[in-house]
């Protein structure tokens, strides 16, 4: 597992109002080693809890806040297998 680097945070940070998606799909990436997977494989490889990923999987607005509070403070996941 990888750790964002502060850039890659301000990054995320700067890109999530607008586009959510994007700003964590490109976060994941860095944190996974997974330069060109697209959001399903991002969640499958991140091991996520099934109920955690259904929530991301649906684009629900809380689930998406707390993967941005955790990449934000952890620089990365707690739940990398």
């Amino acid at each position: 597992m990888s750790t964002l680097r502060k850039r890659d945070v301000e990054e995320m940070m700067a890109r999530y109002d607008h586009d959510p998606l994007g700003a964590l799909s490109a976060a994941l990436r860095v944190v996974l080693a997974t330069p060109t997977a697209n959001w399903a494989e991002l969640l499958a490889a991140a091991g996520f809890t099934e109920r955690r990923r259904r929530t991301l999987e649906a684009l629900e607005p809380q689930a998406l806040d707390e993967l941005l509070t955790e990449l934000n403070e952890l620089r990365g996941l707690t739940t990398v297998p």
